[in-house]
């Protein structure tokens, strides 16, 4: 389970269902994403059901939500399939509608892409980072990827394999 939240009292929280058998957890259906509305004494609720949460192309390791807080991203690493409920490696958006079930916004940016970190910068820019850095501009009616993108990245890891530098940090310009 992943939780992102919006710059109001909304947060965006993947998973899947599942029910308990023999001591563990079998995945029943696929991975979704609801929203969750915190009242001003942190209770969480929601109106979502299974029903209108919009399934995931992408498996849902990692959530960020625009500034904005009406588009979120959603990140993957690798290729799951659990039962026959797969998530691919990728990077995927959607629409976020505060406390209203989230919808899709289109077909996944990436696919078969692991996608380690993603951020947004204050004027629509998605980056996401692989062995390469790719860079959309994602408004609630618009994508597209940015000019040259993908950019090359200097190695992560040391060839050794043991040695790994990760990290995305996205700076306003002054």
């Amino acid at each position: 389970m992943n939780v992102k939240a919006d710059p109001t009292n909304h947060l965006a929280v993947s998973g899947f269902e599942y029910v308990p058998e023999d001591g563990s957890n079998e995945q029943v259906g696929p991975f979704q994403i609801a929203s969750y509305t915190v009242d001003a004494s942190g209770n969480i609720a929601t109106t979502n059901t299974l029903a209108d949460m919009p399934t995931s192309t992408v498996l849902p390791e990692t959530l960020n939500m625009s500034p904005s807080g009406k588009l979120l991203a959603v990140a993957g690493t690798y290729s799951l399939n659990n039962d026959g409920f797969a998530g691919e490696a990728g990077l995927q958006v959607f629409h976020f509608n505060g406390a209203s079930p989230i919808t899709t916004y289109g077909k996944p940016l990436l696919t078969n892409v692991p996608i380690y970190f993603i951020h947004w910068d204050n004027n629509n820019h998605l980056y996401a980072v692989s062995d390469k850095l790719y860079v959309f501009t994602v408004t609630p009616t618009s994508t597209s990827q940015a000019p040259g993108s993908p950019y090359t990245l200097p190695a992560l890891c040391e060839s050794s394999g043991d040695s790994c530098s990760w990290g995305l940090a996205v700076v306003p310009k002054l």
